[in-house]
């Protein structure tokens, strides 16, 4: 998922409008408009950033922090895309909305690994069966 939004992100902001030119199905959208890719794309780097950071600690508060963050961007994305195929052929509805929803797909399954891995994590450490819910004192020194 880290490679693919930094391949993306890294084309909407620095060469916003070949993204919008030449990246398919884009142009059926509406003008383009500079401010608005450039500024999808930082935010599609800075969730990069977590995805590589969440990978690189494996932290299960850390994954599932990135992982919940990632999914809710693929289901919104996903789900305008499904409610906008009016101008779409048929081949190119089908690519989109298979592509998109193997994301979704993707962060759901990550997030149930992920979840499954803290509760282990959770119930090996004595008092913590709590889980996400303990506060900052009660972790320690950082």
């Amino acid at each position: 998922m880290a490679a693919l939004q930094t391949a993306v992100s890294v084309w909407q902001y620095i060469f916003p409008r070949s993204f919008y030119d030449d990246f398919p199905t884009v142009s059926l959208d509406p003008p383009y408009n500079e401010h608005l890719i450039t500024d999808i794309g930082g935010l599609g780097l800075a969730l990069t950033a977590m995805l590589y950071f969440a990978a690189w600690v494996l932290d299960s508060k850390v994954v599932l922090s990135a992982v919940i963050g990632y999914l809710i961007y693929a289901a919104t994305h996903f789900t305008f895309h499904v409610r906008h195929f009016d101008h779409f052929s048929l081949r190119d509805a089908v690519a989109v909305g298979t592509g998109l929803g193997i994301e979704v797909v993707l962060a759901l399954v990550l997030l149930c690994v992920g979840w499954r891995v803290h509760r282990t994590e959770s119930l090996s450490v004595p008092g913590s069966e709590a889980g996400l819910n303990r506060s900052v004192s009660d972790r320690g020194p950082a």
